[in-house]
């Protein structure tokens, strides 16, 4: 066995070489990458620019470069489908599944509708920062059309994507209309999402046709005045906020009315949407009391602004991922983020109408 062990690596090595060589391999810049909320000089796979905004500790920074939220839209006659790509070393999460971390999501057009193709998958260890692998293959002839979501959790530095050396391949726009950019906290940046594709902020982008822009900040989502002056120079149709999970009670009775009154004034006629946080699930007396004095307080002060503000609107599903839908109490499983999206989009849905943004 231990003769034979060499040799079978030897010959799969061989054959993966043979396949990576046979195709054409083509930059993902070329064919356009689309989620911005805020197209960034810096790269093209970071979604924020932080360098403007001073005192932003090392997470926001961090988290600005992450490709979250960003994906492609192509057209290509290719049988197959490979990628390699490339990202900064880190370790994998502990709630986090690693392909959502890490790797590709793809979803292909079926009559008008995206459906799941394949993922591009990622080593477990830290320092395999480079990987090639095949996302799909034996597809039928003809042209198809894709998407293709970026990682949720890392810094990308290079994507690149392997077709038939014969075939087409074509960038396209956005099959998503308007632009609703989403702030919000881990639940918005995607954990647990199992894939990229299945964060709340995606699912609505093909449920409705409706851009919504994931601008997630995991944990550091706190309606910091740097976070409000970036959000008031967006050009956005709507936003969508998810903005209770991280601050403490206190930073709520403190930051929430400037935050609301700044973006009202920025973004005169353009809808506010908040949602309340999902319940923490948790026998934890000390943090249960603290979550339930974040509700309370949010709660009370959405619905003040509510009246005070007719553009600004407050959504609020109790025990909105139900039994068995978080990962660790807190965080939703990809059941809990279905059962999200089911409760709250006929209501986002029914407001953004409003606005002729459907």
């Amino acid at each position: 066995m231990q003769r034979i062990l060499p040799v079978l690596i030897l010959i799969i090595a061989i054959c993966n070489t043979g396949w990576a060589q046979n195709l054409r391999w083509i930059d993902a810049t070329e064919l356009g990458i689309h989620g911005y909320a805020q197209k960034s000089d810096k790269s093209p796979y970071y979604r924020y620019d932080h360098t403007p905004y001073t005192g932003l500790n090392k997470t926001v920074v961090s988290h600005s470069k992450k490709c979250t939220g960003l994906y492609l839209s192509f057209k290509t006659t290719s049988t197959q489908i490979s990628a390699t790509w490339e990202n900064v070393p880190s370790r994998m999460g502990d709630n986090m599944a690693g392909i959502a971390q890490k790797g590709l999501d793809l979803y292909i057009n079926v009559d008008g509708e995206w459906k799941f193709a394949a993922v591009g998958r990622v080593s477990t260890l830290p320092e395999k920062s480079r990987r090639t692998k095949p996302l799909i293959q034996n597809m039928p002839e003809g042209e198809k059309e894709f998407l293709l979501y970026l990682p949720v959790w890392c810094e990308l530095l290079e994507l690149k994507l392997g077709i038939d050396s014969n075939a087409t391949i074509e960038g396209l726009p956005s099959p998503f209309r308007h632009k609703v950019i989403v702030h919000g906290s881990s639940i918005t940046h995607g954990a647990a999402a199992s894939r990229a594709g299945l964060t709340y902020p995606a699912q609505l982008s093909r449920n409705l046709g409706i851009d919504f822009v994931n601008f997630g900040f995991s944990g550091e989502c706190r309606m910091q005045p740097q976070f409000l002056e970036f959000l008031k120079s967006c050009e956005a149709d709507a936003f969508l906020f998810d903005a209770f999970s991280n601050p403490s009670a206190e930073e709520i009775a403190e930051r929430l009315n400037g935050f609301v009154e700044g973006l009202v004034k920025a973004h005169p006629g353009k809808p506010l949407i908040f949602l309340q946080s999902p319940i923490n699930q948790t026998l934890d007396t000390k943090m249960q009391s603290e979550w339930n004095a974040r509700i309370e307080i949010s709660r009370n002060m959405m619905k003040a602004l509510t009246k005070r503000y007719k553009d600004v609107y407050y959504l609020e599903v109790m025990n909105v991922v139900g039994e068995n839908g978080m990962v660790d109490g807190t965080h939703p499983t990809d059941l809990g983020f279905h059962r999200l999206v089911d409760a709250y989009q006929p209501k986002i849905a029914k407001i953004l109408k409003r606005y002729d943004i459907k």
